[in-house]
Protein backbone atom coordinates (compact mmCIF):
# COMPACT_ATOMS: atom_id res chain seq x y z
CA UNK A 1 0.00 0.00 0.00
CA UNK A 2 1.27 3.46 -0.86
CA UNK A 3 2.07 5.78 2.01
CA UNK A 4 0.42 9.13 1.36
CA UNK A 5 1.53 12.45 2.84
CA UNK A 6 -0.28 15.76 3.08
CA UNK A 7 1.92 18.52 1.68
CA UNK A 8 1.87 21.99 3.25
CA UNK A 9 3.14 25.41 2.30
CA UNK A 10 5.47 27.62 4.33
CA UNK A 11 2.55 28.73 6.55
CA UNK A 12 1.34 25.16 7.19
CA UNK A 13 -1.61 25.48 4.82
CA UNK A 14 -2.50 22.15 3.19
CA UNK A 15 -1.67 21.98 -0.52
CA UNK A 16 -2.26 18.44 -1.73
CA UNK A 17 -1.93 14.77 -0.83
CA UNK A 18 0.83 12.85 -2.62
CA UNK A 19 2.62 9.51 -2.50
CA UNK A 20 5.65 9.84 -0.18
CA UNK A 21 7.87 8.72 -3.09
CA UNK A 22 6.69 11.62 -5.26
CA UNK A 23 9.73 13.86 -5.91
CA UNK A 24 7.50 16.88 -5.20
CA UNK A 25 7.76 15.97 -1.50
CA UNK A 26 11.29 17.38 -1.55
CA UNK A 27 10.54 20.55 -3.54
CA UNK A 28 11.67 23.77 -1.96
CA UNK A 29 8.77 25.46 -0.23
CA UNK A 30 6.88 22.18 0.25
CA UNK A 31 6.60 20.53 3.66
CA UNK A 32 5.18 17.32 5.02
CA UNK A 33 4.26 16.69 8.66
CA UNK A 34 6.49 14.86 11.11
CA UNK A 35 6.10 13.95 14.78
CA UNK A 36 8.79 13.30 17.39
CA UNK A 37 8.65 12.04 20.97
CA UNK A 38 11.29 12.65 23.63
CA UNK A 39 10.82 10.10 26.40
CA UNK A 40 12.23 11.07 29.80
CA UNK A 41 12.64 8.57 32.64
CA UNK A 42 12.72 9.10 36.42
CA UNK A 43 16.52 9.45 36.29
CA UNK A 44 16.04 12.48 34.00
CA UNK A 45 17.57 10.60 31.09
CA UNK A 46 16.21 10.71 27.55
CA UNK A 47 15.58 7.63 25.42
CA UNK A 48 17.47 7.73 22.12
CA UNK A 49 17.70 5.17 19.38
CA UNK A 50 20.41 4.49 16.84
CA UNK A 51 19.06 4.63 13.31
CA UNK A 52 19.59 1.48 11.30
CA UNK A 53 22.38 1.25 8.75
CA UNK A 54 19.60 0.59 6.23
CA UNK A 55 17.99 4.03 6.65
CA UNK A 56 18.13 6.14 3.49
CA UNK A 57 18.53 9.41 5.40
CA UNK A 58 21.11 9.68 8.17
CA UNK A 59 21.88 6.00 8.82
CA UNK A 60 23.85 4.97 11.92
CA UNK A 61 23.20 8.16 13.88
CA UNK A 62 21.31 8.57 17.14
CA UNK A 63 17.84 10.12 17.20
CA UNK A 64 14.61 10.45 19.11
CA UNK A 65 11.62 8.27 18.20
CA UNK A 66 9.42 9.68 15.48
CA UNK A 67 8.53 9.78 11.84
CA UNK A 68 6.35 11.18 9.12
CA UNK A 69 2.63 11.65 9.60
CA UNK A 70 0.69 9.50 7.17
CA UNK A 71 -2.31 11.19 5.57
CA UNK A 72 -5.32 10.77 7.87
CA UNK A 73 -3.23 10.41 11.04
CA UNK A 74 -2.77 12.91 13.82
CA UNK A 75 0.75 13.57 15.12
CA UNK A 76 -0.06 11.67 18.33
CA UNK A 77 -1.24 8.67 16.31
CA UNK A 78 2.04 8.85 14.41
CA UNK A 79 4.02 8.78 17.67
CA UNK A 80 2.13 5.70 18.88
CA UNK A 81 2.57 3.94 15.52
CA UNK A 82 6.27 4.77 15.24
CA UNK A 83 7.04 3.65 18.82
CA UNK A 84 5.35 0.32 18.09
CA UNK A 85 7.01 -0.12 14.68
CA UNK A 86 10.51 0.96 15.71
CA UNK A 87 10.80 -0.19 19.34
CA UNK A 88 7.94 -2.64 19.85
CA UNK A 89 6.45 -0.54 22.66
CA UNK A 90 2.89 0.61 23.28
CA UNK A 91 2.47 4.24 24.27
CA UNK A 92 -0.65 5.79 25.73
CA UNK A 93 -1.47 8.83 23.54
CA UNK A 94 -3.24 10.59 26.43
CA UNK A 95 0.11 10.79 28.29
CA UNK A 96 1.89 12.67 25.48
CA UNK A 97 2.58 16.31 26.32
CA UNK A 98 2.93 18.73 23.42
CA UNK A 99 6.29 20.52 23.63
CA UNK A 100 6.76 22.65 20.50
CA UNK A 101 6.52 22.74 16.74
CA UNK A 102 9.00 23.91 14.16
CA UNK A 103 9.87 23.51 10.53
CA UNK A 104 13.08 22.13 9.11
CA UNK A 105 14.10 22.33 5.48
CA UNK A 106 11.05 20.29 4.38
CA UNK A 107 9.20 19.04 7.48
CA UNK A 108 6.72 20.64 9.88
CA UNK A 109 7.58 18.82 13.11
CA UNK A 110 5.20 18.45 16.05
CA UNK A 111 7.22 17.51 19.12
CA UNK A 112 6.05 15.81 22.30
CA UNK A 113 7.42 14.75 25.68
CA UNK A 114 6.49 11.59 27.55
CA UNK A 115 7.63 10.93 31.10
CA UNK A 116 7.86 7.17 31.43
CA UNK A 117 10.27 4.48 32.52
CA UNK A 118 10.80 1.87 29.84
CA UNK A 119 12.96 -1.25 29.90
CA UNK A 120 15.19 -1.29 26.83
CA UNK A 121 15.79 -5.03 27.24
CA UNK A 122 12.07 -5.56 26.58
CA UNK A 123 12.07 -3.56 23.34
CA UNK A 124 11.91 -5.24 19.96
CA UNK A 125 13.80 -3.23 17.34
CA UNK A 126 12.69 -3.12 13.73
CA UNK A 127 15.94 -4.08 11.96
CA UNK A 128 15.36 -1.71 9.05
CA UNK A 129 14.63 1.20 11.44
CA UNK A 130 16.62 0.83 14.68
CA UNK A 131 19.99 -0.72 15.59
CA UNK A 132 20.10 0.13 19.32
CA UNK A 133 18.58 2.24 22.07
CA UNK A 134 19.85 3.74 25.30
CA UNK A 135 19.11 6.29 28.00
CA UNK A 136 21.31 9.40 27.87
CA UNK A 137 21.62 12.61 29.82
CA UNK A 138 20.94 15.95 28.19
CA UNK A 139 24.71 16.62 28.12
CA UNK A 140 25.47 13.26 26.50
CA UNK A 141 23.01 14.00 23.71
CA UNK A 142 24.44 17.49 23.29
CA UNK A 143 27.90 15.90 22.88
CA UNK A 144 26.56 13.51 20.22
CA UNK A 145 25.14 16.49 18.35
CA UNK A 146 28.47 18.35 18.51
CA UNK A 147 30.20 15.23 17.13
CA UNK A 148 27.63 14.93 14.29
CA UNK A 149 26.41 11.61 15.69
CA UNK A 150 22.81 12.73 16.25
CA UNK A 151 20.12 13.34 13.64
CA UNK A 152 20.38 16.83 12.21
CA UNK A 153 17.63 19.45 12.36
CA UNK A 154 16.04 18.35 15.62
CA UNK A 155 18.14 18.97 18.75
CA UNK A 156 18.66 22.69 18.23
CA UNK A 157 14.88 23.22 18.13
CA UNK A 158 14.14 21.32 21.35
CA UNK A 159 17.23 21.33 23.55
CA UNK A 160 16.18 24.35 25.62
CA UNK A 161 12.68 22.93 26.16
CA UNK A 162 14.14 19.57 27.22
CA UNK A 163 16.70 21.12 29.52
CA UNK A 164 13.98 23.17 31.23
CA UNK A 165 11.74 20.10 31.47
CA UNK A 166 14.49 18.03 33.07
CA UNK A 167 15.63 20.79 35.44
CA UNK A 168 12.08 21.53 36.57
CA UNK A 169 11.15 17.92 37.32
CA UNK A 170 10.56 17.23 40.98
Amino acid sequence: MKEMWQLYDFNENPIEVVDRNNPQVWDKGMFHMGADIWIINDDKKILVQKRSKYKKLEPNVWAMTGGSVIYGETPTQTIVREAKEELGIDLNPTRLQFMTEFKTQNVWVKTFILKQNLDISQMIFSEDEVADAKWLTWNEIDDLVKDNNFIQNRWNYVKDYLKEEICNET
